[in-house]
C-alpha cells in the first residue's frame, strides 16, 4: 500500500509542475504578444520623393493585393505573405532603390491578380461530372 501512495504522490507533484510549466509559458507569450501586436500597427509609409512610376508601381501593386486579401487569396513565397513583400518594396523605394522596388511591386502586384483569378475560379469549384474526361 505504501507504494501505491509513493506512485500517487510522485505522480501528482509531476502533473503540478508541469501545469506550473504551463502557467509560466502563457504569461510568457502575452508578455511577448504585445510588443508585435505594436510592430504590426506600424505601417511602413512610402515618401514623398519617391519616383513617380515606382510610385505608381507600388500602388497598383498594393490594390491587387488588397483585392486578393479580401478575397482571401493573398498569396504567400519566401515564408512571407505579399503584403510584406509590399513592404519590402516601398522600403526600397524610400532607399532609392528604384529597380529593386519595381521587381518587387510587379511580383507582388501578379500575384494579387493571379489570387483574385483564383478567387473567381474557386467560386465554381467542385467535383467534376461523372461523364467528364480529365
Amino acid at each position: 500500500m505504501n507504494l501505491k501512495a509513493l506512485f500517487a504522490a510522485l505522480a501528482l507533484s509531476l502533473m503540478t509542475s508541469v501545469a506550473f510549466a504551463a502557467d509560466d509559458k502563457k504569461a510568457e507569450a502575452k508578455k511577448d504578444e504585445k510588443p508585435a501586436e505594436a510592430k504590426k500597427d506600424e505601417a511602413v509609409e512610402l515618401k514623398a520623393d519617391v519616383d513617380a512610376e515606382v510610385k505608381a508601381a507600388i500602388e497598383a501593386a498594393k490594390t491587387a493585393n488588397d483585392a486578393a486579401k479580401k478575397a482571401g487569396f493573398e498569396w504567400y513565397w519566401g515564408n512571407k505573405p505579399a503584403g510584406k513583400h509590399l513592404e519590402d518594396a516601398i522600403k526600397a523605394a524610400n532607399d532609392g532603390k528604384n529597380e529593386d522596388a519595381m521587381k518587387i511591386a510587379k511580383a507582388v502586384e501578379t500575384a494579387g491578380k493571379q489570387g483574385q483569378e483564383q478567387a473567381e475560379k474557386a467560386k465554381t469549384a467542385g467535383p467534376a461530372a461523372a461523364d467528364a474526361k480529365s
